[in-house]
């Protein structure tokens, strides 16, 4: 398959099907005053408000249009033992006559919409940016055969690189993207410049055994008291779609508002206090529902943070943006363990979405880093 031009348009009927299930949900109203459940913003007030806008105001069509005035594409990709992928992505060329070649990697439940943003701020500064949907995100086919691993997603994401001709590239990725992103680093240094991330997990990036404890500054502390709270109080969501992703995908495939509920929670508490509208609360969710949510879970279950093995040294050139609010992030010192890292910018404004609620500190970060390791 030929690299094609791809627009969104998703078919009428399923936007008549979507609003008939729509003016049938059933909320839980009877739990209105509750003062029991998890403090999440998720209550049947803010769902109900929500949900009436979807009914009334919200217009699909206005959100399409707005998505593809990025400029996508389709095309094949191979991948040893799994055969061809249809890779669906963004790539916007910059002006410049000496672009610099980035491959930007959302995570869940983000997707290639994540770029918005931050991509006419990198075009402007000389960057032809690539922005893909992961394998079983969004327009991205998704393997049938099981296996398919981070390290697999690095090798779809590479050879789509280079068959747009880009050699030499450098790499950007947050939530997900951060592993794959490292992965491309560490599997393809010969092509891969630098690696900048904006999310640190302990799986891939534990804490090294030092000899002394090291001082941590207030930032880092708070960034470890968060990292703990996540670990111990907001991972249920990972256990189940690790395990269950097909059977908890009937329920989101079926359930608009299910699906929106589960967002919610995401969107909310893993922002710094974003003012996220009803209307990209729903173009968010729909950007999951409409394609079918279960193929995105899927990755939870093939890289299970059980049996994942802690990812070798990465020598490449790596940098890190922590943002105060992001709910997995490590002091440097840490991350200085498994990776070579030169560049360390701290902001305290700005959460897990940093591309979406605090874009020029995000894009700033990237522009400063590629251009000085570029040379």
């Amino acid at each position: 398959m030929a690299i094609e031009p791809f627009r969104i348009n998703i078919p009428d009927s399923e936007l008549d099907l979507l609003q008939r299930k729509l003016e049938l949900a059933r909320l839980p109203t009877q739990l209105d005053q509750e003062q029991w459940a998890e403090s999440n913003g998720v209550t049947v007030s803010k769902v109900q408000e929500v949900v009436d806008f979807w009914r009334a105001s919200y217009s699909w069509r206005e959100q399409e249009a707005e998505l593809n005035h990025l400029p996508q594409y389709k095309t094949h990709v191979g991948v040893k033992d799994f055969g061809d992928l249809e890779i669906h992505f963004v790539h916007s060329p910059s002006n410049s006559t000496n672009a610099v070649p980035l491959l930007f990697i959302h995570g869940w439940p983000g997707s290639f919409a994540e770029v918005t943003k931050v991509l006419p701020i990198l075009n402007e500064a000389g960057f032809d940016v690539v922005a893909p949907s992961l394998p079983g995100y969004g327009f991205s086919q998704c393997p049938d055969l099981p296996g398919f691993d981070n390290q697999h997603d690095a090798e779809v994401l590479h050879q789509l690189m280079l068959k747009l001709g880009y050699d030499r590239y450098v790499v950007q990725g947050g939530d997900w993207g951060s592993d794959i992103a490292r992965n491309i680093g560490r599997l393809y240094p010969e092509h891969v410049k630098a690696v900048h991330i904006n999310h640190i997990n302990l799986v891939t990036m534990p804490k090294p055994k030092f000899d002394k404890e090291p001082d941590y500054t207030d930032f880092e502390k708070r960034s470890i008291e968060q990292q703990n709270h996540f670990a111990t109080a907001e991972f249920a969501y990972y256990v189940v779609q690790g395990e269950k992703p097909r059977t908890l995908g009937f329920a989101m495939h079926d359930s608009p508002v299910g699906m929106l509920a589960w967002m919610m929670d995401k969107l909310f508490t893993w922002s710094d206090n974003y003012p996220w509208t009803a209307t990209k609360l729903i173009t968010w969710t729909l950007l999951h529902y409409f394609p079918g949510p279960t193929t995105a879970f899927h990755m939870y279950r093939e890289n299970d943070a059980a049996k994942r093995q802690v990812i070798p040294y990465e020598s490449t050139p790596t940098a890190v943006s922590a943002f105060a609010g992001e709910m997995e992030m490590v002091p440097r010192s840490w991350a200085a363990g498994t990776a070579n890292i030169v560049f360390w910018q701290e902001h305290e404004e700005g959460g897990h979405f940093a591309a979406w609620e605090n874009p020029d500190a995000l894009a700033g970060d990237m522009v400063k880093f590629f251009r000085a390791v570029w040379k």
